[in-house]
């Protein structure tokens, strides 16, 4: 107890749990011993010190390869132990109380254990209970503590769904919003077009020529609009609509094609597929803005194998394909521009998804193949 203030005040506050813990399992120990002994002497009548030699000698070699085995292959059980009853102010206080509690009984228990002069078969038999009754009283500390750990990670996924979700309707209500912007401003430029119309001839052409040009515009961006209605994947769903808005404000078009109703990607697959496909809507959005190109085209087909998306962009003469597909490859210095380098490693951790890459009428097409 003195060196548990000690600890206290000297160092982690937390700390203290350890004290204890070793109290225990030092309890646990030194009856082990003294049931060996108790056994042995039963058996043997004669060579008392050589028995408890013996004892202590199996018990220090077996508490060896426990500790090997523990700290060797199990260390990271050890560390998340540590880092819980560090970190969390409510487990550490409550699992200090419970252990003092217990070796303050146990220790009490055994003090009146020795006094008590009993027989060998007796002791032996109170001893096996007291040594298993201190094992399952360990066990339960720990399985509570995994317990609340797992408590815990239930938790930080339960408010990143809910972030998650949050931030997926956010989107939602975002794209309606536009939607319903691009759907009053087509009725705004049809007013104009019809007033202007009822004008007089001598009227400037220059104003119906600014009207039909936001009219072609309107019906660009509900074409777009109208293939991501087709997409019930929400986080893909909502990438894309974040690439439209990207490449609109940068003066690009994205033309978003789909042919047929994009499902709801796996678990495994759908974080992969994400993220390459963003990586390569940002290549495809940059080169269209480094050679001045006005356009570029998304590509989502589902069928019963699976879902293909293709990325298409042009390209200038001088594009190498084979260059473009070495390992490392990048257009903006060493350190930078490793995007294709991160959709290899993570088509290498996804079996079920194939990049395909052709240049067809100077356009490059990039192609993810997902399998079902």
């Amino acid at each position: 107890m003195i060196y548990a203030y000690y600890m206290s005040k000297t160092h982690n506050r937390s700390d203290v749990f350890w004290v204890f813990l070793f109290l225990e399992i030092n309890l646990i120990i030194v009856n082990f011993q003294t049931l060996l002994e108790k056994f042995f002497t039963l058996s043997m009548t004669n060579n008392f010190f050589f028995i408890s030699i013996t004892s202590k000698l199996i018990t220090n070699i077996v508490l060896l390869i426990l500790a090997i085995w523990l700290f060797g292959t199990r260390k990271k059980i050890v560390n998340n132990m540590r880092h819980l009853v560090q970190e969390k102010d409510g487990i550490w206080m409550s699992a200090i109380f419970y252990l003092s509690a217990s070796c303050t009984v146990m220790y009490f228990l055994e003090f009146t254990f020795i006094l008590l002069k009993l027989d060998n078969v007796l002791a032996l038999l109170i001893l096996s209970a007291f040594i298993f009754f201190m094992v399952v009283n360990l066990c339960s500390l720990f399985f509570i503590l995994r317990s609340y750990r797992y408590y815990l990670e239930l938790l930080v996924v339960k408010h990143t769904n809910e972030s998650r979700r949050a931030y997926y309707a956010s989107l939602n209500q975002q794209r309606e919003n536009t939607s319903k912007l691009l759907h009053d401003y087509k009725n705004l430029l049809a007013t104009l077009q019809l007033s202007l119309q009822q004008t007089s001839a001598s009227q400037s052409s220059d104003t119906s020529n600014i009207i039909a040009q936001a009219q072609r515009s309107i019906q660009q961006a509900e074409s777009g609009k109208d293939s991501l209605a087709a997409i019930e994947s929400d986080p893909l769903r909502n990438l894309l609509y974040l690439k439209w808005s990207e490449a609109t404000n940068s003066g690009i078009r994205l033309h978003i094609h789909t042919e047929g109703t994009i499902q709801p990607l796996s678990n495994n697959a759908g974080f992969a597929v994400i993220r390459a496909l963003g990586i390569l809507i940002d290549n495809a959005l940059e080169e269209s803005i480094r050679i001045n190109k006005t356009h570029f085209s998304v590509l989502l087909v589902a069928s019963d194998r699976g879902l293909e998306a293709s990325v298409v962009n042009d390209i200038n003469d001088d594009f190498n394909l084979a260059k473009f597909a070495e390992p490392g490859f990048t257009t903006k210095g060493r350190g930078h521009g490793n995007g294709l380098t991160i959709i290899n490693e993570l088509i290498q951790q996804n079996k079920n998804i194939i990049i395909k890459k052709t240049v067809i009428n100077k356009q490059l097409k990039i192609t993810l193949f997902i399998g079902r």
